[in-house]
């Protein structure tokens, strides 16, 4: 069809009909609008592809990083010499996740006919893990903390532990730096 034979149809026919493709053409524009505001586009980042790697320390590191620490510092201690450390871990590290806890309660009050007043009280409560989606796509719980194991116990052994005096220093530097009761660290003198 030719623009001006559209023209003249519309022209032609009754007000109805105009009325009627204006509210379409209304609609159409507020369904536009209305998507719009939804959809949102994907990032054009290069860097988009690339997904975080996150290090998590496991255990193991974790004690392997305490004992470096010990063995370094304790080393400088006057007449300690060698000193070799072993940490042992009492139980696995624990995360703390966001939660989203929703409570509800009910109190309903209630007469009989002889004058007795009945209360009843009902709670109800919705605890869920909040998550957050990560670059992949997946959803993560989004972790508050991350509480680390507590030290079950330490052996320090050194060269310098046969004086009393090195041996008290090592167990007390132990206790200080790790806020570990002495039952918790043994001082041996080595071979």
């Amino acid at each position: 069809m030719d623009f001006n034979k559209l023209k003249e149809k519309l022209l032609k026919t009754d007000s109805k009909t105009i009325q009627d493709l204006a509210v379409i053409l209304i609609i159409g524009l507020i369904l536009l609008i209305g998507a719009s505001i939804f959809i949102k586009p994907k990032p054009t980042n290069k860097n988009s592809d690339k997904q975080m790697v996150v290090k998590q320390m496991t255990e193991e590191d974790y004690a392997n990083g305490l004992e470096i620490e010990l063995k370094n510092i304790l080393s400088k201690i006057h007449g300690v010499g060698n000193v070799d450390v072993l940490v042992t871990l009492d139980s696995n590290d624990e995360v703390v996740a966001a939660m989203d806890i929703v409570q509800s309660q009910t109190t309903t009050n209630e007469k009989d006919n002889n004058g007795g007043m009945r209360t009843t009280v009902q709670t109800e409560s919705n605890n869920k893990i909040v998550t957050s989606q990560n670059t992949g796509g997946q959803n993560q719980p989004i972790v508050l903390k991350k509480v680390m194991p507590e030290v079950r116990g330490v052996v320090i052994v050194a060269d310098g532990a046969k004086d009393p005096n090195v041996a008290y220093e090592l167990m007390t530097s132990v206790q200080t730096a790790l806020g570990i009761p002495a039952y918790k660290v043994k001082v041996v003198s080595s071979k």
